[in-house]
């Protein structure tokens, strides 16, 4: 597979980003750490035995969580070295019962109507199709089944997302589109769910640890903080930016990326 066709193929892509740097989502503080991931298993409200399986697991953060909460897990992920990442995590961590399989989101490998939860935390800005992701886990879900998400958000002024998500773009070329909540109001309603709960969240990072974590080089960093330091006010304000003095000779700039939790549950 060359480099070319690696980035005309969305899903070869990520593999490729998230293969080289599976260790940093594993040590991520936004992502073992952050507010999203227990208020998505508060809002879950995990029944003892639940089958559940938490799509594009990372560094497994949200299946150990689940875990805990005494459901019987299936961690996924379409990484194949992330997945073999996200279980020695978790194993060191002291859970070594749950299940793990390699699959595409948009292509969930469970028959209709077979898990009781679906959980998916800062993945789905990765998928090319959100839509048919959303469709399979309806699905796949039993009558009554809960489905929890948490990803990035985008505004929902047409100008202003098509900003945000080039920004983000430029951080990370395996970032596809991240929808405003509207949108993903939209594709929950369509594929059968009703939504229970919508929470605005924020993850507070700085450019240049942001970054480093995707392997992003000196140039590129930053572009990233110039990107802030020059937008359009409107942008500013969405990301809420602060700059700070950092160690380089650069300015370092802190800021907000906006995020939503959604617990949905399929009809019947």
């Amino acid at each position: 597979m060359s480099k070319k066709e690696n980035v005309n193929d969305p899903k070869k892509l990520v593999q490729q980003q998230f293969g080289k740097h599976a260790e940093h989502y594993v040590n991520s503080q936004s992502h073992a750490r952050g507010d999203s991931l227990g208020r998505l298993i508060e809002l879950l409200e995990l029944k003892p035995g639940a089958r559940l399986l938490d799509i594009a697991t990372g560094g497994g953060h949200t299946a150990l969580a689940a875990a805990r909460n005494n459901a019987n897990v299936i961690a996924g992920d379409i990484t194949h070295r992330m997945l073999t990442t996200a279980r020695n995590h978790i194993v060191a961590e002291g859970q070594s019962a749950l299940d793990y399989v390699q699959y595409d989101a948009e292509n969930i490998p469970f028959a209709d109507g077979s898990l009781d939860v679906i959980t998916c935390r800062i993945a789905p800005h990765h998928f090319p199709d959100v839509e048919r992701f959303v469709r399979e886990a309806a699905r796949a879900l039993k009558p009554g089944g809960k489905f929890g998400v948490v990803d990035i958000i985008a505004p929902e002024t047409k100008k202003a997302a098509q900003y945000t998500n080039n920004y983000e773009r430029l951080r990370d070329p395996s970032h596809g589109i991240a929808y405003s909540i509207p949108d993903w109001h939209y594709f929950m309603f369509t594929a059968g769910f009703d939504v229970l709960a919508t929470e605005h969240t924020v993850s507070r990072q700085q450019v240049g640890v942001w970054a480093a974590r995707i392997g992003c080089d000196d140039q590129t960093i930053e572009r990233l903080r110039v990107m802030l330091l020059q937008a359009p006010q409107e942008i500013r304000a969405w990301y809420e930016v602060i700059a700070q003095p950092g160690e380089s000779k650069y300015v370092d700039v802190n800021f907000n990326i906006q995020q939503a939790i959604f617990v949905a549950q399929k009809r019947a």
